[in-house]
């Protein structure tokens, strides 16, 4: 196949952020394209206008270009301002309507969504499936209803031969009449679709197994207007390890399931009290709790305030995770799709070389997170400390820890120390805090090793040999830091002792590194606070 057989597209809709799932879909595509030396196309499907934005479309652009899918038709790239989102393309669709409508494959309907659902409740009572036909009795007449214009389905069986699932039949008795222009003027997915692959020259098309049935819909209207249609091949959906379909409800269903267990330990059914706290109207919580919303704004403000971690769905997750994009694009080409020989591991160019639709599986793929958490990491190991600064770079784009305020030479430092000891940038940009903020002490570990036996004596030890280091260096605190080592009975509870005063906590990354990185004045300082905040606890004896 040449670059003149092959052109594949992409076309979200920018209802929310980019779905794992769409961006697997969106990588297949690409890969195919690649594969084959075609051409890989970007299309914005807005046409539903009640729940696109502008701020999602952006959003999917910006998605799209972290992974490094880049496209050679859609917006920006190689077409006219806007020519690749649905909305700016009304005028291309009229002039099939009417022809469609001229050589009556089309027709009005004046149904309203009223009408309609008493059709159908009256087809449930029959227990019949109810078809819209243009010849059933029962239509409403002209101007009773909202005008849209439907297709008139054929009456016989649509065969077609998928590309991974094979050969596909759907009976004649299965099709009704679908609508392709709505009420309010806009072309609807099924019509805007077939036009847009046709117009762009779109000569296969890979979606997600969800749109199968949609497919013989399509075929017929390619067939109404007498166009040759492109090759199909429904890709298998990406589930969560427990079977259930990866969704962007699993998110709501995770904070409910957090409110919950707050009303019952808390004793705060109505929310009163969490109401107060994040400044939300008590009255929406228990709608959400109740299922009443879906309001994923909603969502991570309760999120925030119960400390949940959500599970990660949204291209935006992983990048807010601390996920390398490479990493995540090599997670979810393997979903699904086997390049042989157990391979684990490929770079773009080795995925564009093996990549075939005869080895995309027909069931649906698991996305194990345990997986990718552990390939992350591997990927962390294997970067250059530049390729894992560019990295934190566009990490820092999504997120706001303290790790913003790191320069180069400081940034490289710290990636030196945690490259080995982390598998997300997420984790390095928590576990790092305590060199740019005053630390959040763990009193568990002030307990154990600050406040109880000879921990503050030692501290005091350790102040008087730190304190005359200057310049303060690796060469000149190096055999200070084997003094402290060496103290007390136990080889190392006193470099515990340091850890707790100057991170807040009993791990940190090596305490050389740590304190040449910390400084003289921050380290001494934070000694000195230790010493005066934490008073040593005392024993009880029985009486």
């Amino acid at each position: 196949m040449g670059s003149d057989n092959v052109k594949t597209r992409f076309a979200p809709s920018p209802t929310g952020f980019l779905h794992v799932g769409g961006a697997r879909t969106a990588l297949f595509n690409w890969l195919f394209a690649r594969r084959h030396g075609g051409k890989f196309v970007l299309r914005i499907e807005d046409t539903d206008q009640v729940r696109s934005t502008a701020q999602s479309a952006a959003g999917i652009l910006q998605d799209m270009l972290w992974l490094g899918l880049n496209w050679d038709e859609g917006p920006v790239v190689g077409g006219g301002k806007n020519q690749y989102f649905q909305s700016m393309r009304l005028e291309i669709y009229q002039p099939y309507l009417e022809q469609l409508i001229r050589e009556d494959r089309a027709y009005e309907a004046f149904e309203t969504p009223q009408q309609l659902a008493a059709m159908r409740a009256e087809s449930e009572k029959r227990k019949t499936p109810f078809r819209y036909r243009r010849n059933m009795p029962g239509r409403a007449k002209k101007g009773e209803g909202p005008v849209v214009i439907r297709l008139e389905m054929p009456w016989e069986e649509i065969r077609f031969q998928d590309n991974i699932l094979g050969e596909i039949r759907v009976a004649g008795v299965e099709h009704d009449d679908i609508v392709i222009r709505k009420s309010d003027g806009f072309p609807t997915y099924h019509f805007a679709v077939v036009i847009d692959d046709h117009d762009m020259g779109i000569t296969h098309v890979l979606r997600a197994q969800e749109h199968l049935m949609n497919t013989p819909k399509h075929l017929a209207l390619y067939a109404a207007l007498n166009w040759r249609p492109p090759l199909y091949a429904h890709l298998p959906l990406v589930f969560n390890m427990d079977n259930s379909k990866m969704s962007k409800r699993d998110k709501t269903k995770a904070v409910r399931a957090a409110l919950q267990l707050y009303a019952r330990q808390r004793q705060d059914p109505a929310f009163a009290q969490l109401a107060g706290r994040c400044g939300l109207p008590a009255g929406g919580i228990a709608d959400f709790v109740a299922r009443k919303t879906e309001d994923s704004t909603l969502a991570g403000k309760l999120a925030e305030a119960l400390d949940v971690e959500l599970p990660e769905i949204d291209v935006q997750d992983f990048r807010h995770s601390g996920y390398l994009s490479d990493a995540l694009v090599n997670f979810i080409a393997l979903i699904g799709w086997s390049p042989g020989q157990n391979r684990e591991f490929l770079t773009r160019r080795e995925m564009i070389d093996l990549f075939s639709l005869e080895n995309i599986g027909k069931t649906s793929g698991r996305f194990d997170r345990k997986k990718l958490h552990w390939m992350n990491g591997e990927y962390i190991r294997r970067s250059s400390l530049q390729e894992l600064a560019a990295a934190v770079e566009s990490f820092n784009q999504v997120t706001d820890y303290p790790i913003k305020q790191a320069d180069g030479p400081t940034l490289r430092v710290l990636l030196a120390m945690y490259q080995e000891r982390m598998a997300t940038l997420a984790e390095m940009a928590r576990n790092s805090t305590f060199f740019f903020c005053t630390p959040r002490y763990d009193q568990a570990a002030v307990k154990k090793y600050v406040q109880t036996g000879d921990g503050r004596t030692i501290l005091e030890r350790i102040l008087e040999l730190l304190q005359p280091i200057t310049p303060w260096n690796k060469e000149l605190l190096s055999p200070v830091l084997e003094r402290i080592l060496a103290m007390g009975e136990k080889r190392g509870a006193a470099a515990q002792v340091l850890r707790v005063a100057v991170s807040g906590g009993a791990v940190s990354p090596p305490l050389l590194e740590t304190l040449a990185l910390l400084g003289r004045d921050t380290t001494l300082s934070r000694i000195q606070q230790a010493l005066e905040m934490f008073a040593p606890v005392e024993k009880t004896t029985d009486s």
